[in-house]
């Protein structure tokens, strides 16, 4: 075989080698964010086992700023209270100043500085996956640090259906075991045993957020069983924190307030039903004019849980205050003809020798045999 023949048989392996290479080394790398696919200027690249992207659009896209030194060649990025600085050339970073090992050198391909994402997404607690072929997924810090408040959310949530559904077990279970003692056991299965109602959440606000702490506003419905009783609006605070394992557990509870959870609209009756019930208001309100003990008693269904505490009240106030009880509003929120009953919020105007006030009262009311209304029972609002 001649030697010019030996050069073009060369020539062709070296042309069918070239381009195999070559393909291999231009095979295309996606990047997602938050399942959103990410369009850099310069096609991302895998080296040593790190996925080399432009280091400005990765940070707008993990809500991140961005700012390049070209004294130092550093690229400065931040989020929060975390800073990450890469030095292009330099296998070595920072993270708030502690110093990091790269996988990859940073670069810089035509003006864009390129760094490793993995090493900078997970620097602010985000994840990054490669799926061992061509591509890299990340879930961005904002979307981790979503999951996690919606996860505590659901603990505060856990734990309130577990006081409703008195299952002591699973309420200690939200609890950190530092935080839950016998007291607090003790006096929740006292409360077991007096509870007649349903607790759940209206709504939870996080009014603080630091990774591994998160404080949440949480706004509780509860809802009597008694027909009366009236439902209750509680306002608490909780603190939690995540244990060793990186679950939420409740840290603290603070009882900030609560209210009557009254209705907002005025029950349907009948013009005749609510006369009916506007004329006992006026009764009462008369009876506490003049002060005649007699009459409000003979008020009152014999079954009355509220008469005695309402009597004695009454007999108190009256041996200190002259007054006049006059209803300024008869708020009907509640009734059933067929049945015979009322639930009525009363606004009283009060005036005595001293103030002028006003007081309120919810009167649950049911008709007796003869079909006069007689007040079952009483809750003083104040």
């Amino acid at each position: 075989m001649n030697k010019k023949l030996n050069v073009f048989l060369l020539v062709c392996l070296a042309i069918m080698i070239v381009p195999a290479y070559a393909f291999a080394a231009a095979t295309a790398v996606t990047v997602s964010v938050d399942g959103k696919a990410v369009k850099f200027t310069n096609a991302p690249v895998r080296k040593d086992n790190a996925t080399m992207v432009e280091a400005k659009p990765l940070a707008a896209q993990i809500g991140a700023t961005y700012a390049y030194d070209t004294k130092s060649s550093t690229a400065t990025i931040k989020r929060g209270a975390t800073v990450v600085k890469l030095t292009v050339g330099s296998k070595s970073a920072t993270v708030n100043n502690a110093k990091k090992s790269l996988l990859a050198a940073p670069s810089t391909l035509k003006g864009y500085v390129i760094v490793p994402a993995e090493f900078v997404v997970q620097s602010f607690g985000g994840t990054a996956k490669w799926d061992g072929k061509s591509t890299l997924t990340i879930t961005s810090p904002a979307a981790i640090e979503s999951a996690s408040q919606k996860k505590a959310v659901e603990v505060v949530k856990s734990y309130i259906a577990s006081i409703s559904n008195k299952d002591l077990k699973a309420m200690k279970a939200t609890w950190l075991p530092s935080s839950w003692n016998a007291e607090d056991e003790a006096d929740m299965k006292e409360q077991f045993e007096e509870q007649a109602a349903k607790f759940t959440v209206k709504s939870a606000k996080i009014t603080s957020f630091k990774g591994t702490s998160i404080t949440i506003d949480a706004v509780i419905r509860v809802e009597m069983d008694s027909q009366y009783a009236l439902d209750e609006v509680h306002e608490n605070v909780y603190v939690l924190v995540k244990d060793s394992a990186g679950v939420w557990k409740i840290k603290s509870e603070e009882w900030q307030g609560g209210d009557y959870d009254l209705p907002q609209q005025p029950a349907a009756a009948s013009a005749d039903f609510s006369a009916s019930v506007n004329d006992l208001v006026e009764q009462y309100a008369n009876s506490l004019s003049e002060e005649n003990l007699e009459a409000i008693k003979g008020m009152f269904a014999a079954d009355s849980m509220s008469a005695a505490d309402e009597i004695d009240y009454w007999t108190s106030d009256f041996e200190d205050y002259d007054s006049l009880y006059t209803p300024s509003d008869v708020f009907l929120f509640a009734a059933d003809e067929n049945n015979g009953t009322a639930s009525v919020l009363v606004s009283f105007d009060v005036e005595d020798e001293e103030d002028y006030y006003t007081y309120e009262s919810v009167l649950f009311l049911k008709k007796d045999a003869a079909g006069k209304w007689m007040i079952q029972e009483i809750i003083d609002l104040l």
